[in-house]
C-alpha cells in the first residue's frame, strides 16, 4: 500500500489563542479552524524549548536539548541525525520551504530554502524606502533590542515572503515524482517578529476588527529571580505603554489571519490536485511569545502562552475528525509518530501519539518537560532551565547549583500562573516530588554527541 504523503505547516513564535479552533475571542482563522474540524486538536502541546533553535532542533531529531547539546539559538553543533533523514530513506521525497533555523549544520532535508524576510523590513527596521513613521509601527525601546513588535507591511500581499513560501512550496509539489510519496514542510517566520502585516489584513485601529486584549500585565506572585534579575531587563513589556501593547497585540492576530490566508492557499492546491485523502497535514509552531503578559514581550519563559503550542493533525479516513486531547503531550512526538504512521522504525524514546490519532481516545498521562538555557541573551549560557508539567502541576527549575531557583504551579487552581508556590511548606511534598522528576530526567542514559 502506497504511504501517505505528510505536509507540515509550522509557525514561528504562535500562541494558541491566535485560532478560533482553540477558543479565540479575537482569531480570524477560517483556514485553520476548518483543519482543526476535520482533525484532532491537541489542546496542550507542549514545546520542549521555549526559544526557536533548540525547538526546532528538537522537533526534527525527536531529542530534548539535553541529549542534542543546542541549549539555545547561536550555538551550531556539527552534525546532528535527523527523523527526516528516516522518510528519504523510505523512499519518500524530502523538502522544506521558509525558515529553516535549527542547530546542525548538515541540512535536515533534501530539498531546502531558507526564505524568511523580504528586503522591506527585518527584524528591527524598515528599509530606507519606507520611512517607519508612515507604517503605524510599535517598536521595542532601541537597547538592548529593537524589535518591530507591530505595524503595517510596506507592500502587497504578493511582496511578503509567506506568499513567496507558498509558491515555492506549491511549485515544488509541481515539479516533484509524482511516482513517490512526499514530506514536505511548509515553515513560516511569522508570527515571529517583524509582526507587520499587509493590508488588507492590517487592523484597523480606528474600528478594529480584533478585540483588543487586556492583559494581566504584573509580574506573577514570587517571580523567579531568572526571569526577574535576567529576562526582564532584555524584554519588560513596562517599557511599552498600554496602547502600544493593545496595538502590536492587534497586529499579531491580524498577522495570523494573514498566515492563515496563505495557509488556505496551499490547502486549496491539495485539494484541486485530489491529494489531500492522502495527505497526512500538521500544524504546528515552535513555541509562543509574551504579548504584555506577565509585564514581558517576546518568548524565553515556561508560562503557557509560551510553552502551550499549535498542534493540530489530520488524515482523512485514518485520524478521528473533530476531536480535542486535553492531556499534556510534547511536539517533539510529531516525527516519531509520522515515522509509527508509516511503518519505518524508531529507536528514540518519544512517545507516539498514533493510537489517539486513531482512537480519539484521551493517552496515557506521563511528565512532559521543556528546556533551555538564556544563552540567547547572553545570559547564564551553561545554566539550564527545565521545567516538567505533571497531572495540575508545574514545576520550572534554573539548575545553577549554588542558585537554585524555580517555580511552582498548581494549574487546576491558578490556570493563569499568577502565584508562585516554590518554598511554600505546604507544598514540599509535591516540589520534592517533580525536582526528582526532573533530576531523573537529566540523568536518563539519552544523551548523544
Amino acid at each position: 500500500m502506497r504511504k501517505p504523503n505528510i505536509l507540515w505547516i509550522m509557525t514561528d513564535e504562535q500562541r494558541t489563542d491566535s485560532l478560533g479552533c482553540y477558543g479565540s475571542r479575537w482569531g480570524r482563522t477560517p483556514n485553520l479552524d476548518s483543519l482543526g474540524e476535520q482533525g484532532v486538536v491537541f489542546s496542550s502541546a507542549i514545546t520542549p524549548a521555549p526559544v526557536c533553535v533548540p525547538a526546532r532542533t528538537a522537533l526534527l531529531t525527536g531529542r530534548y536539548p539535553s541529549d542534542t547539546g543546542v541549549w539555545w539559538n547561536h550555538q551550531p553543533i556539527e552534525r546532528l541525525a535527523y527523523l527526516t533523514a528516516a522518510f528519504a530513506q523510505a523512499g519518500y521525497q524530502t523538502a522544506s520551504f521558509g525558515k529553516q533555523h535549527y542547530g546542525g549544520r548538515n541540512p535536515a532535508f533534501e530539498h531546502e530554502e531558507n526564505l524568511v524576510l523580504t528586503d522591506r523590513v527585518d527584524y528591527f527596521a524598515y528599509d530606507h524606502r519606507f520611512p517607519i513613521e508612515a507604517y503605524d509601527v510599535v517598536q521595542y525601546p532601541p537597547q538592548p533590542y529593537p524589535w518591530i513588535l507591530g505595524g503595517r507591511f510596506p507592500g502587497q500581499p504578493e511582496d511578503t515572503m509567506e506568499f513567496r513560501v507558498v509558491e515555492r512550496a506549491i511549485q515544488w509539489l509541481e515539479e516533484r515524482d509524482h511516482g513517490l510519496p512526499f514530506l514536505l514542510r511548509v515553515s513560516f517566520n511569522g508570527p515571529h517578529t517583524p509582526v507587520v502585516v499587509p493590508d488588507p489584513y492590517a487592523p484597523a485601529l480606528e474600528h478594529a476588527e480584533l478585540d483588543q486584549p487586556k492583559w494581566p500585565q504584573t509580574p506573577t506572585e514570587g517571580e523567579p529571580r531568572w526571569i526577574r534579575h535576567g529576562l526582564r531587563q532584555f524584554s519588560d513589556a513596562g517599557r511599552l505603554t498600554f496602547d502600544q501593547l493593545g496595538r502590536a497585540g492587534q497586529y499579531y492576530y491580524a498577522y495570523v489571519s494573514f498566515i492563515d490566508s496563505q495557509c488556505g492557499r496551499l490547502l486549496t492546491y491539495l485539494n484541486r490536485q485530489g491529494l489531500t485523502q492522502d495527505t497526512v497535514i500538521v500544524y504546528t509552531s515552535d513555541h509562543g511569545t509574551h504579548l504584555g503578559d506577565y509585564r514581558l514581550v517576546q518568548k524565553q519563559t515556561f508560562y503557557d502562552c509560551v510553552v502551550n503550542v499549535p498542534l493540530i493533525m489530520t488524515y482523512p479516513g485514518h485520524f478521528r475528525s473533530g476531536i480535542r486531547i486535553q492531556t499534556p503531550v510534547e511536539t517533539r512526538s510529531l516525527l516519531p509518530t509520522l515515522l509509527d504512521l508509516v511503518g519505518v522504525a524508531y529507536d528514540g524514546d518519544a512517545e507516539s501519539l498514533l493510537a489517539c490519532l486513531r482512537s480519539g481516545q484521551e493517552p496515557s498521562s506521563s511528565p512532559v518537560f521543556s528546556e533551555f538555557t538564556l544563552g540567547s541573551f547572553g545570559l547564564m549560557p551553561d545554566d539550564p532551565l527545565i521545567m516538567v508539567r505533571y497531572r495540575n502541576w508545574k514545576l520550572s527549575l534554573c539548575m545553577k547549583a549554588e542558585d537554585r531557583d524555580g517555580m511552582l504551579v498548581d494549574l487546576s487552581v491558578d490556570p493563569e500562573e499568577s502565584r508562585n508556590l516554590w518554598n511554600d511548606p505546604r507544598y514540599s511534598a509535591v516540589q520534592s516530588e517533580l525536582g526528582r522528576i526532573i533530576e531523573e530526567h537529566l540523568a536518563s542514559p539519552r544523551k548523544i554527541t
